[in-house]
């Protein structure tokens, strides 16, 4: 069981099944189930270019032991504070034009990923009861798989830089030199409708700078 920052309660075996429903993408689901599995792997042992042994997919440059939920937070090393305004920004983009910080991730604690599950459930109950209520509610119901994707993609984005980072030792994920990438990738999924299928043309046909967060995995 979870309790979130906003005084609500979370059992995420209740709500498994949803990670195939969401409007995330398809990496970041297989990410997920495999991580309630105990089943992610985060890295391998290799050698830096100076010959020195590294183990960066157990052990975080913190000194802290590698976890999902240890990338998605972000820690003194990865401060994510620059892309978690990006992500911000884009999800106050999104109907209903109020900010219920209580539904954004930067109130979700330490359980960065689980509120995805059960975003329906969480909105519902956390918002509180005043004039105007129904219509913001269906707003919420309008917008939901759109803020999924806008989140899912932040969180799929920081698992690429991370991987790319333990698996490549020529690349150094500095979170403030990507805002402008991760900018770019929640604007385009910004204007898709939710009425549509979200568009992956990004990721079949990347530009230059997008590359960067490619090859996570090679």
């Amino acid at each position: 069981m979870i309790r979130t920052l906003f005084d609500r309660v979370l059992d995420p075996g209740n709500h498994i099944g949803n990670i195939w429903k969401l409007s995330i993408p398809e990496g970041l689901k297989e990410v997920l189930w495999k991580e309630m599995n105990s089943a992610l792997v985060l890295g391998h042992r290799y050698y830096s270019t100076k010959g020195k042994k590294s183990d960066m997919g157990r052990v975080c440059p913190c000194s802290v032991e590698m976890s999902l939920g240890h990338i998605l937070l972000g820690c003194n090393t990865y401060k994510l504070q620059p892309l978690l305004t990006v992500l911000m920004d884009a999800l106050l983009l999104v109907p209903p034009k109020s900010s219920f910080r209580t539904l954004h991730p930067d109130e979700w604690g330490s359980s960065p990923w689980y509120p995805l599950l059960a975003l329906k459930t969480l909105e519902e109950t956390a918002l509180p009861i005043f004039k105007g209520r129904k219509k913001v509610l269906r707003e919420l119901k309008a917008s939901r798989q759109k803020r999924e994707w806008i989140i899912g993609s932040y969180y799929w984005s920081l698992w690429k830089w991370r991987m790319k980072e333990i698996h490549d030792d020529k690349f150094k994920f500095i979170p403030f030199l990507c805002t402008g990438l991760l900018k770019e990738a929640l604007m385009i999924h910004y204007l898709i409708t939710v009425n549509k299928e979200p568009d992956r043309s990004a990721d079949r046909a990347p530009t230059v700078k997008a590359r960067l967060t490619d090859n996570a995995y090679s």
